[in-house]
């Protein structure tokens, strides 16, 4: 492998990324499929994308010809280099975003993996759904947690509930209390009234409790006053995180799945941050 290429980088046209096959690429980290993308919408050679990237062109073609498979971040990273990739593009293949990058050299570029971002909430419910069937340890930090626990169809409760698991779940949540004062501030920012709100609240208490009886989850549900500022879901381990708020900004609606990989610092934050918040919390179910 040659050092990484100096040259122009490869220009492809933005809307090129968001076809459905180039993302589905990025995602399976297919890069036979990444560099064959190049060759249709940049108009590249293997040669050029050689240069580029600082790839050897003999391994560019065993790569475009599928003879030889990509699994080291530092070759995807030359490959988003070269490409021009995009931010979106990047955090689709598990790459940082470039945004980060110039906080010096211990930034999310040299740990590609400490935050890897689901681009819209569908395709993190997916995998969050798939991990929640396995998993036996689940904690979570919503508002009123209807769509993520406490309504029949909710992201966790089927897959949690669901038939032929071998174990009960274990599941901890942390919702916002009916009388605490910021409850008023988020029935402003979802656009409901501070009255209907808070009977939503008590609403979601009162399903949870039924979901308790039934014995399918072993459930601890708590009362914290804080206002929320991240949505957090974390099972066995596997955390995912979303900023509550900013309905308007599509931004606001990423969700982060963060892993241990080192230095793992803000994996390390966020298991502070709830035990923080269930050390100050009411427990009611």
């Amino acid at each position: 492998m040659s050092e990484p290429g100096s040259g122009e980088g490869v220009g492809i046209p933005s809307w090129a990324w968001e076809r459905d096959e180039i993302r589905e690429a990025l995602r399976s980290r297919d890069a036979g499929a990444i560099l064959r993308f190049a060759q249709q919408f940049g108009g590249a050679s293997q040669s050029r994308i050689a240069a580029a990237t600082g790839l050897l062109q003999g391994r560019v073609n065993e790569i475009v010809r599928g003879r030889r498979s990509v699994v080291r971040l530092d070759v995807f990273e030359r490959i988003a280099q070269g490409l021009r990739m995009p931010d979106p593009a990047r955090m689709l293949l598990g790459l940082a975003p470039q945004r980060f990058s110039g906080y010096g050299t211990r930034d999310l570029t040299d740990h590609p993996r400490v935050a890897a971002v689901a681009l819209t909430k569908s395709e993190a419910a997916a995998e969050i759904r798939d991990a929640a069937a396995g998993a036996e340890s689940v904690d979570v930090v919503g508002v009123r947690a209807l769509g993520l626990v406490a309504l029949g169809d909710s992201l966790l409760r089927g897959p949690l509930t669901g038939e032929g698991r071998a174990d009960v779940p274990h599941l901890r949540l942390l919702l916002l209390h009916p009388e605490s004062p910021a409850a008023a501030r988020i029935a402003e920012e979802v656009g409901e009234t501070p009255r209907f709100f808070v009977s939503s609240l008590r609403f979601a208490e009162d399903m949870l409790a039924a979901l308790a009886e039934e014995g399918t989850i072993r459930l601890e549900v708590y009362r914290y006053r804080t206002t929320p500022v991240w949505r957090l879901v974390r099972l066995d381990g596997r955390t995912y995180v979303s900023v509550i708020g900013r309905p308007g900004d599509a931004r606001g609606s990423m969700v982060y799945r963060l892993s241990a990989t080192p230095p793992g610092s803000v994996l390390y934050g966020f298991d502070r941050f709830f035990e923080a918040m269930l050390g100050e919390a009411e427990r009611v179910i």
